[in-house]
């Protein structure tokens, strides 16, 4: 709770009041960035509501949203999360049936557009799985991609993920088991 990551370049970092203005005009208000990450862009004032409860979540629970910051210039690059939840969206080909993982940890992250393609997200979510699989113990991660975002299932990819086409739907699936236990 209140976790906070370091990577070589990164520090991962519970949010905080002072985020707001970053990840609003990087995140929330970018139409491209929204395009992939969520489903809308939010307002400011719903930004302020979302990061209030994003503040508080990184408080009480093992799963929350860090903010991505650049060790070396203290500047806000993104968000990267782990968010736990009914899997009722989720289905993969080889799961059994009945499902017996029906609650799942979902890795999601976004990066302002100005930092895309600099290897943050593959550094951040380097450092997250690890944290998931070994002090966590958490079994698999999931994840999603829209058909479009060649981008984030090419890191995926990369990450170890297991890649497949959304069943009943148009983008993607991704799997990473945890080898460990």
């Amino acid at each position: 709770m209140g976790q906070i990551l370091e990577t070589e370049r990164l520090i991962l970092r519970p949010f905080e009041e002072g985020d707001l203005d970053d990840v609003y005009r990087l995140i929330y208000s970018d139409v491209e960035v929204c395009r992939y990450y969520t489903d809308r862009q939010l307002s400011l004032e719903e930004m302020r509501e979302r990061l209030t409860y994003r503040i508080l979540e990184a408080r009480f629970s093992d799963f929350c949203r860090w903010a991505v910051v650049e060790r070396e210039e203290n500047r806000f690059l993104g968000l990267i999360g782990l968010e736990a939840g009914p899997n009722f969206w989720y289905r993969f080909k080889d799961d059994p049936n009945p499902r017996f993982n029906e609650v799942e940890v979902e890795l999601s992250f976004a990066f302002g557009k100005e930092f895309w393609g600099r290897g943050y997200a593959t550094e951040a979510s380097r450092k997250v799985i690890e944290y998931a699989f070994t002090e966590l113990k958490i079994p698999r991660l999931v994840g999603g991609a829209a058909a479009e975002n060649a981008r984030s299932v090419a890191l995926q990819r990369r990450l170890g993920f297991r890649v497949e086409k959304e069943v009943g739907g148009e983008g993607y699936v991704t799997l990473l088991e945890n080898d460990l236990i």
